[in-house]
C-alpha cells in the first residue's frame, strides 16, 4: 500500500497531544505499507513545531528517507479567531526538538502532495489525522486531485456522540470547518474515523513505562514528550488515559476490516456559532430520505475490533518502542 500522511504532530511540544506520532510508528512499522511522504498542517501546535517534531521522530525511527513537507500555517479562514488563537498561544510551549526552517520544496506540502497523487492516479492513500487546510487547499488548486487519490482516510469528526474540543466539534473539523467542507464536498472517496469508535481506544502512563524501559533513544523521548499530556487528561477528564485516535485511523487504512462502517452524508457547520465544526452524520437511510441527503460522501465508522486494535499497536508501537 502506498500511503502519504498529513498530520499535526505535536509529540516534542510539551503539553500538546502527542498522539499522531504514534499513528506514524505504527503506519512506519506496518511491512506492507510505503509511507511515500508526510505532509505538517496546523493543528493541535503550529506547523513550524510540528514539522521539527516530525523530522526528530524520523531521526529516531532512521527513517529519514521518507520526504517531509511543511504545509499550511493557518485555518483557510483568518477570521476564525479562536482557532488562530489557539495556533499563537502554542508558540510559547516549550520545545524539547530542535526547530527546523524548511526552505523551498520542503515548505510546500501542498505542491508535494498534489504532485504526489496527480503522478499516481488512484494509488496513493491519503491519511489525514489533522485539520483538513492542506487536503481542502490541494483539492482547490487542482481540478484532479479528488478524482486522482485512491482513498482518503481521515480521523474526524463524530458520528453520534458529543465533540472533545467543543460540546458540538471534534478538534480537527473544528480547527477548520472550511476545510472539511470542502473534503466532504469533493467527490473524494472518503472514510471518516471519529469520536464514537475513538473513544474505545486507550493508552495508560504505565503502557509507556513498561515500553521506555527498552532503554531506547526513542523510548525515552515518547516517556518525556508524553507525560505533559498524560497529566492534562488526567486533570481535565478524570483519567490519566489517552485515546488513541489517530492510531485508530492509521489501523483502518491498513486493516480495513478492523473497523465496521455504514454509507453516510456528512456535513460540516461552517456557521459561526457554538456549534462550528460540527459533522452531521446522515448515516440512517431514513435520515437522508427525511433530510434529502440522497448522495453519499462518506463511509462512517460505527464499530471497531478494540482486541485486534490493541494487539496491533502493541505490536507495531509499543514493542518497536522497547527495541524488541
Amino acid at each position: 500500500m502506498r500511503l502519504l500522511i498529513d498530520t499535526d504532530p505535536a509529540m516534542g511540544t510539551l503539553g500538546g497531544d502527542p498522539e499522531d506520532s504514534f499513528a506514524i510508528m505504527l503506519a512506519v512499522n506496518s511491512p506492507d505499507v510505503n509511507v511515500e511522504g508526510i505532509t505538517i498542517v496546523q493543528g493541535n501546535v503550529p506547523a513550524e513545531k510540528g514539522y521539527s517534531n516530525a523530522s526528530h521522530l524520523l531521526t529516531l525511527l532512521d527513517r529519514k528517507d521518507i520526504p517531509l513537507r511543511r504545509g499550511c500555517l493557518r485555518p483557510l479562514n483568518l477570521e476564525r479567531a479562536v482557532q488562530v488563537r489557539w495556533l499563537e498561544q502554542r508558540y510559547s510551549a516549550i520545545q524539547i526538538t530542535e526547530m527546523l526552517d524548511p526552505q523551498g520544496a520542503d515548505a510546500d506540502a501542498v505542491g508535494f502532495m498534489v504532485d504526489l497523487v496527480l503522478s499516481n492516479p488512484e494509488e496513493i492513500t491519503l491519511l489525514t489525522i489533522g485539520p483538513l487546510t492542506n487536503v481542502a487547499t490541494a483539492i482547490v488548486q487542482s481540478a484532479g486531485f479528488a478524482a486522482a487519490v485512491k482513498n482518503i482516510v481521515m480521523m474526524g469528526g463524530t458520528a453520534a456522540c458529543a465533540g472533545n474540543i467543543s460540546p458540538a466539534a471534534e478538534f480537527n473539523f473544528w480547527q477548520d470547518p472550511e476545510a472539511a467542507d470542502i473534503v466532504f464536498n469533493s467527490g473524494a472517496p472518503l472514510t471518516m474515523v471519529g469520536l464514537d469508535v475513538c473513544h474505545q481506544t486507550h493508552l495508560y502512563p504505565k503502557d509507556v513505562d513498561e515500553a521506555a524501559k527498552g532503554g531506547t533513544a526513542l523510548g525515552q523521548f515518547v516517556k518525556e514528550a508524553t507525560a505533559p499530556w498524560f497529566q492534562v487528561m488526567s486533570g481535565a477528564g478524570g483519567s490519566d488515559a489517552l485515546h488513541l485516535y489517530d492510531s485508530l485511523a492509521a489501523a483502518a487504512v491498513m486493516e480495513p476490516d478492523i473497523i465496521t462502517t455504514e454509507d453516510s452524508h456528512v456535513a460540516i457547520e461552517t456557521g459561526n456559532g457554538p456549534a462550528q465544526g460540527m459533522s452531521v452524520s446522515h448515516h440512517k437511510a431514513f435520515q437522508r430520505i427525511v433530510f434529502q441527503k440522497p448522495n453519499i460522501n462518506a463511509r462512517v465508522a460505527t464499530g471497531v475490533n478494540i482486541e485486534r486494535f490493541n494487539s496491533l499497536f502493541q505490536e507495531r508501537v509499543l514493542n518497536r518502542i522497547a527495541g524488541k
